[in-house]
């Protein structure tokens, strides 16, 4: 058989779904620099088009909507995040998974930066941070729970001291990724440092 005839071969079932696996993948990273850098509001299915170099026709293959764009993006981020939380998945928080959880938080901003900072974009707009936390509800709760029942086994004043802890990763969160420039990676370590310091037990 010759290679033309190999060419002209039609793809297996297999290949197809690989095939539509890597162009989703290629949409929703296109999608997910231009709702970071520009704004998901200022974004249009053209812009995304453009950028991941296909036609406007062949994206609405792939993804009906820029609203579930955006949804397939959060899932997915959200999921890698929640799974850094509560290791093995039995409701208790160890000290081990604690320190594990306050260091997979920042690897996993300096991985995936551009997410990091759609997601806090998200957050402090009114007309999308209603979707946002539809997506995240069940998992949020879950996380709550846990962490506050960490708290109250180790701490006289668990909500205060969860209120804290969550505003300080918040806050160092937000402070790294839009404004690096005051907190490099090494500062970065050494805050990681000392907030297990604070709450590891």
């Amino acid at each position: 058989m010759t290679n033309r005839s190999f060419k002209n071969m039609p793809r297996t079932k297999d290949q197809n779904e690989e095939i539509r696996k890597n162009k989703s993948l290629i949409i929703r990273q296109a999608a997910l620099e231009l709702f970071a850098s520009n704004g998901y509001m200022q974004t249009s299915i053209s812009d995304i088009a453009k950028k991941a170099q296909i036609s406007k026709g062949l994206l609405y293959n792939y993804f009906e909507s820029k609203e579930e764009l955006l949804t397939e993006i959060i899932k997915a981020g959200v999921n890698e995040f929640y799974s850094s939380f509560d290791t093995d998945k039995d409701g208790v928080l160890t000290g081990d998974e604690f320190e594990f959880f306050v260091r997979e938080t920042f690897r996993l901003q300096n991985e995936n930066r551009e997410f990091y900072k759609l997601y806090y974009t998200l957050a402090m707009q009114p007309e999308v941070l209603k979707k946002v936390g539809e997506l995240t509800a069940e998992q949020s709760a879950r996380i709550f729970t846990t962490a506050l029942n960490y708290f109250k086994k180790h701490f006289e004043k668990p909500e205060t001291e969860m209120i804290l802890f969550s505003s300080v990763i918040k806050g160092l969160s937000m402070q790294y990724l839009f404004a690096p420039e005051f907190f490099n990676q090494e500062k970065q370590t050494e805050i990681a440092n000392r907030i297990i310091e604070m709450y590891k037990r």
